[in-house]
């Protein structure tokens, strides 16, 4: 069957949680105003005494060339890391020449346990995929490595710095955030995925990264359009899909 665009057609705040059980609402019930986060051109307000270090061309993360591969395997996340990261050093061409072009860079918080690299091209895999966002030819991603500049940022960390990162939203450890020109993807949901796609780790990542990019483009949640139907990307997959069946990419077959 045709190709259709799932869950578009909705504009976003400009940062935006992955999943309300945290809480823009939570702000409002305590009588207090919602947060708003920076624009994509200026920096994140950060919470907690963590030190947020950015890599230079100039930095040690730009010139190590020897370090040991790493597992994209793991199993077990600390809860809070150093709030120092090491960026893919990797560079991966768009798929598409048409759309806006979107630069991006890969960031791994360092003792986590996963490759930066590694995530880099499944990242970039995901993003070229013709399912994705690049698929509605509005858009296109370039994977830049470290020490070029870039529009955006993707993070993989602890559940403490994705809170750090996401503040002033509240993730509380347990769920990603779209902030501004960063995409923090929460390291406990990267190892361990969520129920609704059981043991389908890969498509569960897939998803991640389509719904968390997909704010960053301008994407707000919305809701199963019906029993048995392919789930919208921009649907809060990880809180369960209310009668949809999973579906990773913002282009999939007909129902």
């Amino acid at each position: 069957m045709a190709l259709g665009l799932l869950g578009l057609g909705v504009r976003a705040v400009p940062a935006l949680v992955d999943d309300d059980w945290l809480s823009v609402l939570s702000a409002a019930a305590a009588g207090t105003p919602s947060p708003v986060a920076p624009s994509p051109a200026g920096p994140a307000l950060l919470a907690g005494p963590m030190r947020l270090t950015e890599p230079s061309a100039n930095s040690p993360d730009a010139k190590r060339v020897d370090r040991k591969p790493r597992s994209t395997v793991v199993t077990a996340v600390p809860a809070t890391g150093p709030g120092t990261y090491e960026t893919a050093r990797q560079q991966v061409e768009p798929a598409s020449s048409r759309g806006r072009l979107i630069r991006y860079n890969v960031r791994v918080e360092d003792n986590l346990g996963f490759d930066p690299d590694e995530a880099a091209k499944f990242i970039a895999a995901v993003l070229n995929d013709e399912r994705s966002w690049r698929g509605t030819d509005r858009w296109r991603f370039v994977l830049v490595p470290a020490g070029e500049p870039a529009d955006l940022h993707a993070y993989l960390v602890t559940p403490g710095t994705t809170n750090a990162l996401c503040a002033p939203l509240l993730t509380r450890g347990e769920v990603s955030c779209q902030n501004g020109n960063r995409v923090v993807l929460n390291g406990k949901r990267w190892a361990l995925g969520a129920d609704a796609y059981g043991s389908d780790l890969t498509n569960y990542r897939r998803y991640l990264v389509n719904h968390e990019v997909g704010h960053y483009l301008g994407y707000r949640h919305v809701q199963c359009p019906g029993e048995g139907r392919a789930a919208p990307v921009m649907m809060q997959q990880t809180k369960g899909l209310a009668g949809c069946r999973k579906n990773p990419w913002p282009r999939a077959s007909g129902d």
